[in-house]
């Protein structure tokens, strides 16, 4: 597929393009799901800080060596995300982390294994950390300008490694490249992986530490913070979509008909959008919490571990569910696993059309090539752009222009 086969339009707030084998489509939509980090939430100064300041925090606490706190850039966090298996960013802190530590020098990261061999007993993610944190910062070196420079550019292209198996990916990539013996590095990942999840996790736990901010974190998890006490990263987050779209786009789809699909927590989402998540039908409404919840389930029940976060189109299908009788579903995503959810959720229910928005990430103009060279729906600037353009496509204004 070219750029022939869209119609482009030239939108106040940037470039949108639509498929031509989808205008009629557009027409029919009566139901559409959102998802929120990205289209409902601005989260650049939020999540994506989190990312690069978590694995800034996290290499020193672990080795004594200081990198910028904007090491994992813009572009870095976008390559991890393109792959299609990091939806969840304490993934692409564990893919940068891993990465780092795998290619430290030799003495340096026998410094780290002693370390971890001598401290792996200490269950409790935040007092492991501490630990740690306290016994490499001796003796530790500074890295130098040009090296992290060699570094970052490496890590670039170790992403392109990378797939939508996400964390398994990195394991496989590591492994590969002979960088680190197996058994170093299994060492180093049960360490700051732990038995998973904020309570078991040194990633996870610094992350969300970092990203909530004391109160909101002890209000999520019901855990006392203990290594970080600033403010929290989501207080930078801002509402993306407003009520005037909403309100628009119900009188366009007979009424409210709207879900969202998220791999964001709920009180996250919550403390951002406030009461504008009353005008989302809260059966529809799908985030982490419920897609853990299940998964934790089916480990109970003697299932084999599954992962339904996305691209795992069950988030999307759960709301659309909620949200029958309805023709065509929209899902409205910014990233290339919101896509590939599409794709798989139309092998089991043809009724889901998609939309990509870019405006409101990191590299706006490679996320629109992906997802034009990805062959998505309908490409626009922002989830405020759509009433627009079902208006356009409905009133007949695209075929008169002779965009088509």
């Amino acid at each position: 597929m070219t750029l022939n086969s869209y119609a482009r339009l030239n939108l106040k707030s940037g470039e949108a393009y639509l498929r031509r084998d989808r205008v009629q489509d557009l027409k029919r939509i009566d139901a559409i799901i959102f998802d929120c980090d990205g289209v409902l939430i601005d989260i650049r100064e939020s999540y994506d800080k989190a990312i690069s300041k978590s694995t800034a925090f996290i290499f020193e606490g672990l080795t004594g060596l200081k990198i910028p706190e904007d090491f994992i850039s813009n572009e870095i966090i976008f390559l991890f995300r393109m792959s299609g298996g990091f939806n969840n960013d304490w993934d692409i802190v564990y893919g940068s982390l891993m990465f780092l530590l795998s290619n430290m020098p030799k003495g340096q990261r026998k410094k780290l294994t002693d370390l971890i061999a001598r401290l792996s007993h200490i269950e409790n993610p935040a007092k492991r950390f501490l630990a740690i944190r306290e016994a490499a910062a001796e003796g530790a070196l500074n890295i130098s300008y040009s090296d992290l420079e060699i570094l970052k550019m490496r890590l670039k292209d170790f992403t392109r490694l990378l797939d939508e198996t996400g964390a398994a990916s990195v394991d496989r990539a590591i492994l590969s490249s002979g960088a680190i013996d197996e058994g170093s590095y299994s060492l180093i990942r049960d360490f700051i992986n732990g038995s998973g999840g904020v309570g078991g996790s040194i990633v996870a736990r610094i992350f969300e530490e970092i990203f909530c901010g004391p109160i909101l974190f002890e209000d999520i998890y019901g855990i006392n913070p203990e290594i970080y006490f600033g403010a929290g990263m989501i207080d930078k987050g801002k509402p993306i979509i407003n009520r005037e779209t909403l309100e628009h786009l119900s009188s366009l789809i007979r009424g409210p008909r709207f879900g969202i699909a998220s791999g964001s927590r709920f009180k996250s989402a919550k403390h951002v959008l406030g009461d504008i998540l009353n005008l989302f039908d809260q059966k529809a409404q799908v985030f982490l919490d419920d897609i853990e919840m299940l998964e934790d389930e089916y480990l109970k029940r003697g299932f084999i571990k599954v992962s339904l976060k996305k691209p795992n189109p069950y988030s999307l299908l759960k709301s659309s569910r909620s949200l029958e009788p309805f023709r065509l579903a929209l899902f409205v995503g910014d990233s290339m696993e919101d896509a590939m959810a599409v794709e798989r959720a139309r092998r089991l229910d043809p009724r889901f059309i998609f939309a990509g928005v870019y405006e409101y990430t990191g590299l706006r103009e490679m996320v629109r090539e992906g997802f034009l060279k990805f062959k998505c729906d309908i490409i626009l600037p922002s989830v405020n752009d759509i009433p627009y353009l079902i208006e356009l496509v409905r009133g007949g204004s695209i075929e008169r222009s002779g965009a088509l």
